[in-house]
């Protein structure tokens, strides 16, 4: 709407001078000053109101994104393996395996960006117990995270195989005031090519066996987080 208005008062300015071209010895008075102002205070009023009336939340159904510190206190939580500390709402699933004495952990793929955290048990049980944590991807300050695509690990007997996650593709629409309303508020323009993005594919928790053997692939990241 602002915008419609910011083109009627450009058309004004323009049929304005093209009148005064046919009048080479008009000059702008105290009259036409008077009407150039008033006009613009009415257009900037009307735009007020106008922007107020329209609803900009709903040009954007997604969550906004979690506080900085929110977000380094799971990531945080995530290295050091502090699942207790983790909130369900960020559990994907929890899993038990059953495991010999030795687990192979493989990638199928090279673009393998899980984070992977391994911790031992005090005792050899014969169980891994697996949680895997949400992907995160945050952009600007919205949580796109829903639409984030993931793959999550496949077991075998001993073995366990880290898959290439599917490209996501997002499209979304975002709301922004005319300029020539923004000028006169506290909001900044930014440049639509100017994002910040963060980005995290599924983080999956191994805890195993005490004197579990394991053979990793070299293209998986693993933390091991009390050898």
């Amino acid at each position: 709407m602002s915008g419609l208005l910011s083109l009627i008062f450009i058309a004004l300015i323009i049929w304005y001078f093209l009148q005064g071209r046919k009048k080479p010895t008009r000059q702008i008075n105290k009259k036409w000053t008077y009407v150039f102002l008033v006009t613009y205070a009415v257009i900037l009023i009307i735009a007020a109101i106008s922007v107020e009336l329209v609803d900009s939340k709903s040009f954007t159904t997604q969550p906004k994104a979690k506080s900085n510190e929110y977000l380094n206190l799971l990531t945080s939580a995530i290295q050091n393996g502090d699942i207790e500390s983790i909130d369900s709402s960020n559990i994907l699933d929890k899993r038990t395996q059953i495991i010999g004495d030795i687990l192979l952990m493989n990638a199928q793929g090279y673009e393998i960006n899980s984070t992977i955290i391994v911790e031992r048990k005090s005792e050899n049980d014969g169980l891994i117990e697996e949680t895997l944590i949400k992907p995160l991807l945050l952009l600007d300050d919205y949580d796109f995270s829903n639409q984030l695509k993931y793959k999550i690990p496949e077991w075998t007997t001993d073995s366990v195989t880290f898959l290439e996650p599917p490209l996501t593709e997002i499209t979304y629409t975002t709301y922004q005031e005319a300029y020539l309303l923004s000028q006169f508020t506290h909001t900044s323009r930014q440049r639509n090519n100017s994002h910040h993005t963060s980005e995290r594919q599924i983080a999956v928790h191994l805890l195993v066996p005490k004197d579990l053997i394991i053979t990793a692939d070299e293209h998986l990241y693993i933390n091991y987080i009390n050898e």
